[in-house]
């Protein structure tokens, strides 16, 4: 009897340990940037086919992926994303009257998100449109947000405001996993706050003092074991293998977080990123990895884990429903946006032999992307916009690359990819393009303020003119000859003659803050054709078809499109060909000592 009330005790012993121990798994993501058809060609991604094609990503690659990582743990399994699941591609364009990614998300199997800054890239009352959208075609992701305070009736942001107040988007989330109490939350980081203008007039609570305080609540009077947090905030490598930013400094102010679901800066973390007990995590960008993190909670705390990273690539299988269904959705992208273009989705605008690209170690302005861009769209312009002086490009709206590929063909989806930001209205995504007049003096001004930035999102990209400066010169006197269609301009005070400038609204918003920006040294006033001072560029929008009825704006993408579609065929295939002159980045700035 004695050793039977022994085995009891060892049988008790083990059962009660196994209840303080278990396995949890997070599946997660992060900047998806509605790269529903991968990140790469669009004519070479075949989710149905395995081992022929080499772009990453694509939802039905990663529907397969969820449901082959979910099943070894089924019961223990969570799925999540950290935020800027909008924004990007063609997909997002009509998104506020669908819902269609939102809920495909939900369908794959994610179960929480949190709010990026490009989830305002329409504004927040359009944010709420697509949730509203997605609830009625069958749900969505339960949304996260902890630091983000909608101001009630308002008329940009009441609507979003109402699914904070009836519990749509909640600040936090407790649910029970194998046993396990764990509580999410969802912030908005500093920088992403910053660089999401149109969210206004949307408030943000700081971001660690809110984490901290919304972790400690939920350990010490909710009583969860683990607290997670979706943070659009981010980490950056410093190159010696370790990491710094906005993450790893909440996590050393808010102890209460065991796990930090990272996003916004578009980093991969081979290893968790370990700061004192929190585990920061994140996947990079577009949909090239999944992140496995595998936990081992004991006593309310994590006792033990594992990480790893899994490739989003043609080894995987696409799932054939969620394929079929975006293909389906592909006619209503015709439907609404292309075909009143004169467009469709698949449609090959362009071939090219080589890569361009957006970036590389040396910065922008050691690319050929930019400059092949900036050109494109000023010879747009010149053809059916009145002509332009100057054209005007950020690098901070350059979203994508154009790859050559296995075929070299480039579709509308590949530029749009490119210039996807902003909107004209619901039928017209991206963002328009204006033009102001400005003294020769006044470019100078402008030019100079250009020199200052030292941000590779800040780089400016200009076309029609040559800008000579002399690097050696003090702050505010580099530029010293500046040279329009060949031809140096006089670029004194005296000179009263206006020069057109074009860019896009956004890029011409920034004008009227030269003054501020270069701390009331100078300062560039954007006039009409008339001298008259121009405060909205709503006002300046240029209008691409007269023999219409009002202003019918142009946007970057369609004009880069409509620049490559009158290219040479030069191979006699039926589709232009992007000219080698390109291959290496042109100068548009030139460097060099004053003239004698």
């Amino acid at each position: 009897m004695k050793n039977l009330q022994i085995v009891w005790l060892f049988i008790v012993f083990f059962a009660t340990g196994s209840l303080h121990a278990q396995n949890i798994t997070i599946l997660h993501t992060n900047d998806m940037h509605s790269r529903i058809t991968g990140d790469g060609p669009e004519i070479d991604y075949t989710p149905m086919i395995i081992n022929n094609d080499s772009v990453l990503g694509g939802f039905a690659r990663l529907a397969t992926l969820l449901k082959q990582q979910k099943s070894t743990n089924p019961n223990g399994t969570l799925i999540l994303d950290a935020g800027d699941f909008l924004m990007g591609t063609l997909f997002n364009t009509i998104e506020p009257q669908t819902g269609f990614q939102l809920s495909l998300m939900k369908q794959m199997g994610i179960q929480f998100t949190t709010i990026g800054n490009h989830e305002f890239d329409y504004g927040p009352n359009a944010l709420a449109q697509a949730i509203q959208a997605a609830e009625k075609r069958g749900g969505l992701p339960q949304i996260i947000s902890t630091n983000l305070n909608p101001v009630p009736d308002a008329p940009k942001d009441g609507q979003l405001a109402k699914l904070f107040a009836n519990k749509t988007i909640l600040p936090y989330k407790i649910i029970e996993v194998k046993g396990v109490k764990i509580g999410i939350i969802g912030i908005l980081g500093k920088d992403a706050a910053e660089v999401a203008p149109l969210k206004a007039p949307v408030q943000v609570a700081k971001q660690s003092k809110t984490a901290r305080k919304t972790a400690k609540m939920l350990k010490k009077e909710k009583h969860v074991d683990l607290v997670i947090c979706l943070s659009h905030s981010g980490v950056y490598s410093d190159g010696k293998g370790g990491f710094y930013g906005e993450d790893v400094k909440m996590a050393k102010k808010a102890k209460y977080i065991d796990v930090i679901i990272s996003g916004h800066t578009h980093v991969v973390t081979p290893q968790p990123v370990k700061v004192k007990n929190t585990l920061i995590v994140q996947t990079g960008c577009y949909l090239h990895n999944l992140g496995r993190l595998d936990l081992t909670i004991k006593n309310g705390k994590i006792a033990a884990y594992h990480y790893r990273l899994i490739p989003i690539d043609d080894h995987i299988l696409g799932d054939a429903k969620v394929n079929d269904e975006i293909n389906r959705y592909k006619s209503q992208i015709n439907k609404k946006i292309l075909n009143r273009q004169h467009l469709y989705y698949r449609q090959p605008v362009a071939e090219t032999s080589f890569n361009l690209m957006k970036h590389n170690k040396r910065g922008y302005q050691h690319t050929n992307l930019g400059v092949f861009l900036t050109q494109a769209i000023q010879h747009d312009v010149n053809r059916y916009g009145d002509s332009t002086d100057v054209e005007l490009l950020a690098s901070g709206t350059i979203r994508d690359n154009i790859l050559e590929g296995k075929t070299g063909v480039i579709t509308v989806p590949d530029i749009f990819r490119v210039l996807s930001l902003g909107r004209v209205n619901d039928s017209l995504p991206g963002y328009p393009l204006a033009k102001i007049y400005i003294t020769g003096h006044e470019l100078k001004n402008l030019m100079e303020v250009l020199l200052l930035s030292k941000s590779d999102d800040g780089y400016v990209f200009v076309s029609g003119a040559k800008v000579y400066y002399n690097p050696k010169k003090v702050m505010l006197h580099k530029v010293y000859k500046i040279e329009i269609n060949g031809k140096p301009i006089d670029l004194s005070k005296k000179n009263p003659k206006l020069y057109s400038i074009t860019a896009d609204t956004y890029l011409l918003s920034f004008l009227g803050r030269v003054k501020k920006l270069s701390h009331g040294l100078v300062s560039v006033v954007p006039k009409d054709a008339h001298g008259n001072p121009v405060t909205n560029m709503n006002t300046a929008l240029i209008d691409f078809n007269k023999n219409k009825k009002g202003i019918q704006p142009g946007t970057e993408w369609l004009a880069v499109i409509h620049y490559l579609q009158q290219l040479k065929d030069k191979n006699n295939d039926g589709i232009p060909d992007i000219p080698l002159q390109y291959k290496k980045p042109l100068s548009h700035r030139i460097a060099g000592k004053k003239e004698n």
